[in-house]
Order: C-alpha cells, then sequence, then structure tokens
C-alpha cells in the first residue's frame, strides 16, 4: 500500500511539472530580417531582427533574445511566420517568459545581393567582433573585411561605439563595405 501511495505522489509530482507553467497562448505574425544584429543579454548575443503584426512594413525591428522552436533562420532571406508566442509563468532562471513556436512559413524572400545592412560591432565596453579564425561576429558570421581590416582594429581599439555597414556574399559570409 505504501509503495502505491508512494508511486502515486511520484506520478502527481511529476504531472504538476509539466506544461501547466504556461499561463497563455497567443498567435501572431511576424517578419524575420534578412541579418542578424548584435545585442546585449547576460552576455554579447546575435539576435534576429523582428517586427509584430502592424509594425510589419514599417521600419520599426526589435530583438528576438530567444529561438523560434522549428525555424530554420538562413541569412539573406526575408521570412513572413505564423508563430504561437507561450508565455511560460515561473521560467528557469536563466530563461526567458516566453516560448516561440512556428506554425507556419507564410513567405519566403532572398533579398537582393547588393542590399546593404548594418550591424553594431562595438558598443561601449561591448566588442562583438572575434578574430580566433579570422574576423567573425561572434563567432558565428564570417567578414571579408577586404581593405577595411587595419580600419576596423583602428576603430574597435579607439571608438566606443563602431557599425559596420555590410552586404551578403557566398557561403554565409559578409562583406565589409563601409564603418562608422
Amino acid at each position: 500500500m505504501k509503495k502505491h501511495l508512494l508511486l502515486l505522489m511520484t506520478i502527481s509530482l511529476l504531472w504538476s511539472c509539466s506544461d501547466d507553467d504556461i499561463t497563455s497562448s497567443r498567435t501572431t505574425t511576424m517578419r524575420i530580417n534578412h541579418y542578424q544584429n548584435t545585442a546585449m543579454a547576460l552576455d554579447p548575443v546575435l539576435s534576429l531582427l523582428v517586427q509584430y503584426d502592424d509594425d510589419i512594413g514599417t521600419e520599426n525591428w526589435n530583438n528576438l533574445y530567444a529561438t523560434i522552436d522549428g525555424f530554420d533562420y538562413v541569412p539573406g532571406y526575408m521570412y513572413d511566420i505564423s508563430v504561437r508566442i507561450d508565455q511560460i509563468g515561473n521560467p528557469a532562471a536563466d530563461a526567458g517568459s516566453y516560448e516561440y513556436t512556428l506554425l507556419e512559413v507564410i513567405a519566403v524572400q532572398e533579398v537582393p545581393a547588393e542590399t546593404e545592412f548594418d550591424i553594431n560591432l562595438k558598443l561601449n565596453d561591448y566588442v562583438f567582433i572575434t578574430t580566433d579564425s579570422g574576423y567573425q561576429v561572434l563567432n558565428q558570421i564570417d567578414i571579408d573585411c577586404n581593405t577595411l581590416c587595419d580600419t576596423l582594429d583602428e576603430l574597435l581599439e579607439n571608438q566606443d561605439i563602431v557599425v559596420g555597414t555590410f552586404k551578403h556574399s557566398a557561403n554565409n559570409t559578409i562583406q565589409l563595405i563601409a564603418l562608422e
């Protein structure tokens, strides 16, 4: 009898720790930009740039610090997607309070190769460029700095804010075309 009671209590405890932490859910439409930008979370990160609902098509982009379950992002493409957003009532200390799940890819559009975009390369004390194996953004995106490598090094050393203007290149590499 005690074994059955203990088993029943264990099952009840495990059951109560399941998805009951989801306090609300909603569905929304998102546009995902064709490039990622740097941002600060607990540490420097690359984040997707997103627009929600009525902001789609405007100049207003927001950093998304979470992943979207089921979504395979490829740089150089704009995505319109339908997403379920679950609010988590008791998230882990190092987790966000929202979970994103892809419901549908509505549209995918490749951006023209000559499309320019800006990425923050340094913000005050945070340098987002790594040089462990060539120039990269946070060890994740290869940079072809062309003739601007020395200038990039100098600006990273001497300025508080450095922004690079880029174009997409082959093999998910981005080409640096200007610095400010």
